[in-house]
């Protein structure tokens, strides 16, 4: 049930941003044709806890990451190190490294999260994949 909100949360903040498609010219299409693009969005985690993610991409600061927020990057095909990090030192988040690879034309969706489990102490940073159909 929660990762089904997970999914739908993600699928709405999607929906819910501008997008649109604009013309452009042949040549400059077909170069951006062989790009592919990651999608890394943030679900609201613990309620009440709010605070933003340092998102680093092959260490590299790519932004901060706040609940119900995108990141949107097109990416040349490869493989890639993602870390996410909350910088907020009194809370004691454990930081996560997702490693993968994205190809041309792909779209890759991510979700970040900050969950706690059963008998654990403190709470951790986790990314999931979105399976689209």
């Amino acid at each position: 049930m929660v990762s089904l909100f997970k999914i739908f949360t993600l699928i709405f903040m999607l929906v819910s941003n501008d997008v649109g498609a604009s013309p452009q010219l042949l040549n400059v299409a077909s170069k951006a044709s062989d790009h592919g693009t990651l999608l890394l969005g943030r679900s609201t985690g613990i309620h009440g806890m709010f605070g933003r993610f340092t998102v680093i991409l092959n260490d590299k600061v790519l932004g901060m990451l706040g609940e119900n927020q995108i990141i949107k990057k097109r990416l040349t095909p490869g493989r890639y190190t993602l870390t996410i990090r909350d910088d907020v030192e009194y809370r004691k988040f454990l930081g996560t490294k997702v490693r993968f690879s994205i190809n041309s034309n792909q779209i890759k969706y991510l979700i970040v999260n900050s969950e706690k489990k059963a008998f654990d102490s403190g709470y951790r940073i986790v990314v999931k994949k979105v399976k689209r159909d």
